[in-house]
């Protein structure tokens, strides 16, 4: 192989917007949700209660899917010209895919779950940003006893590979290529079968949980 390079390029610098946005979400909401409600009276009834009943219940940065990416980062190769290809730089990026999850009490036996995740975007993949529902049921028994029932899906987040272009000299010219397996004696149309088209692992979740205390 003489030498390789994207099929597709990327604004690194825009991709920091949902990352912006995302921060800008969370203080917002610590903001309404923590501040004291010496102005309730003046909001609709909705509002008051969709504030005074709406919890914080996941944060954080990185995802299954940003840990297969970061697994994706080491290694490389030289190409026939003695370049040397590094995974690294193709398999990072400004910001790491961040989710936030909150929950609103309906009624007290049901809860709301809503959340969203910002994706992330690096030179050769992209995690779609998503959306997060489901719902949480409980049922008590007695004072010390429950069964809670838990769903969720998630709508998005997928991650998806890009290709490369490797040139191969005179015996195999320009073609398309899993970047990752562009060295290997893998045929370049057959490491496209092996592009990364992920979605997230956690799409759908349920739980039946049963408490009991002494």
């Amino acid at each position: 192989m003489q030498s390789l390079k994207s099929s597709q390029s990327v604004d690194r610098g825009a991709w920091r917007k949902p990352g912006l946005a995302f921060v800008n979400l969370v203080l917002g909401l610590f903001v309404c949700l923590s501040t004291p409600m010496a102005k309730a009276t003046e909001l609709p009834a909705a509002a008051k209660y969709f504030l005074t009943n709406t919890y914080l219940i996941d944060i954080g940065q990185g995802s299954q899917l940003s840990q297969v990416i970061r697994s994706s980062q080491t290694g490389g190769f030289e190409t026939a010209n003695g370049n040397w290809i590094s995974f690294k730089g193709w398999y990072s990026s400004n910001w790491t895919d961040s989710r936030l999850a909150m929950m609103t009490q309906l009624t007290p036996w049901l809860g709301l779950i809503w959340g969203a995740s910002t994706g992330e975007l690096g030179e050769k993949y992209t995690i779609d940003p998503s959306v997060k529902v489901g719902l949480v049921v409980r049922h008590d028994f007695a004072k010390n006893s429950s069964l809670s029932f838990k769903a969720t899906t998630v709508l998005g987040g997928s991650l998806r590979e890009k290709s490369c272009i490797a040139d191969y000299g005179e015996i195999g010219g320009q073609q398309k290529v899993n970047c990752r397996l562009a060295a290997t004696p893998l045929a370049p149309a057959d490491t496209l079968q092996y592009l990364y088209n992920m979605k997230p692992l956690n799409s759908y979740f349920l739980s039946l949980q049963y408490s009991l205390s002494f």
